[in-house]
């Protein structure tokens, strides 16, 4: 006679899942020698507060870029396809109607195995699966072998498996990226990537390079990373002789390529849940698209919010009428910075040291005839912002021969 499946639900809100997590998941296999084991995200935790919790969406990416090449796991989005509060009874009965012929086991956390009486209709979970835990620390394991004790009083099967224990939480593990400590050896590296490039749990209200460095690295090349040094460095330099603000001059230059090399898709993304209205030369133009991304990722994501700072990185490809002192900074450092080495850009650098306004009118029109050569759409924000320095002026640039 053939034997029944052993497939084991591990689920919670992984907000962030951890190497502990990972770690519990992988004995639990051993010990019951599991065929599968389903790690279910939650969508709505009931015990979690919305405040505590980041999107669904991020809690399951990072899960499965933690369980992609583990043998027997397969992380599972059932609980957030549901809509609603996410209870443990009614993914149970799913699983149940999938894996009819099979033996289902339940892996929780200590501290949530304490409270299980608590949780919506405990008799059937107990009826469903087996309920599988394991001690955080040495003094876990007498408490839980006597809740263990009433469980079974209830008609519950249980298993608490006696492991390598592990002080860390995800509670822990976010106070810590809070506080900007290195957090590394808690998670995989490749979460450790997802949460910097999506600046998650991070504190907000602080400006601090090292954390913006490590934010940077997790979302660009090498290559894109000096060019966004080298931007801050010649902004900082411009808004020194300008008169412009030198600490907002490197925040906008350090971040004004942020999503550049994002997907068009995702930066699209990020424009509208900023509910940012896309003019009709921007909206069929993806070129122009990661200058306003990546301000509304600054703002909206990253929590800096400074209008100048904002229209800096708004307008540092397309330019605009009525420009502050520090988007002209951005905006030429853009075109300045020590890696560039196009035909002109010496031109450009002698004209930024003479002319804020002189230097615009160049860059705009050797980008504006650019434009022009390969017949694509001209923004109207260069337009207006390449009539107003002309005029300002009182002179025309082309390119250099």
């Amino acid at each position: 006679m053939k034997q029944p499946k052993k497939i084991a639900m591990f689920g919670g809100s992984f907000n962030p899942i951890h190497n502990t997590h990972i770690n519990l998941a992988q004995a639990f296999i051993k010990k019951l020698k599991l065929d599968k084991l389903l790690l279910i995200p939650a969508a709505c935790p009931p015990h979690k507060s919305d405040s505590e919790i980041v999107s669904a969406e991020h809690r399951l990416n990072m899960c499965r870029l933690a369980c992609e090449e583990i043998k027997k796991i397969e992380v599972s989005d059932i609980e957030i396809k549901r809509d609603g509060r996410s209870y443990t009874v009614d993914t149970l009965r799913i699983l149940k109607e999938q894996y009819p012929d099979s033996e289902l086991y339940l892996i929780m956390g200590a501290d949530m195995f304490m409270t299980l009486l608590e949780w919506k209709e405990p008799e059937t979970i107990f009826s469903l699966a087996t309920i599988c835990t394991a001690p955080r620390n040495d003094a876990d394991l007498k408490v839980l072998a006597e809740q263990e004790a009433v469980y079974r009083r209830e008609g519950a099967n249980t298993v608490i498996l006696d492991w390598k224990k592990s002080g860390i939480s995800s509670t822990k593990i976010r106070r810590m990226i809070y506080d900007d400590e290195n957090f590394s050896k808690y998670v995989s590296e490749k979460v450790e990537q997802y949460i910097y490039a999506n600046y998650l749990f991070m504190n907000r209200s602080t400006v601090n390079y090292e954390r913006f460095d490590k934010v940077l690295h997790a979302r660009m090349s090498e290559k894109r990373y000096v060019h966004s040094f080298n931007v801050a460095v010649e902004a900082q330099r411009l808004a020194k002789k300008y008169g412009a603000d030198e600490k907002k001059a490197r925040l906008a230059g350090i971040l004004h390529d942020i999503t550049k090399e994002t997907s068009g898709s995702e930066q699209l993304k990020i424009i509208e849940n900023s509910s940012i209205e896309l003019n009709g030369v921007e909206a069929p133009s993806p070129k122009l698209w990661h200058a306003i991304a990546g301000a509304a990722f600054v703002r909206d994501v990253m929590g800096i919010d400074d209008e100048d700072v904002f229209n800096a990185i708004r307008y540092h490809t397309s330019g605009r009428a009525n420009m502050s002192i520090l988007e002209k900074c951005i905006f030429i450092a853009d075109f300045t910075g020590a890696e560039r080495d196009y035909e002109g850009v010496e031109e450009m650098r002698m004209l930024s040291n003479k002319s804020l306004e002189e230097a615009m009118a160049f860059g705009l029109s050797f980008s504006i005839s650019d434009l022009a050569k390969r017949r694509l759409a001209i923004d109207p924000n260069s337009l207006a912002c390449y009539n107003e320095v002309v005029l300002c002026t009182g002179k025309s640039f082309q390119k250099s021969k």
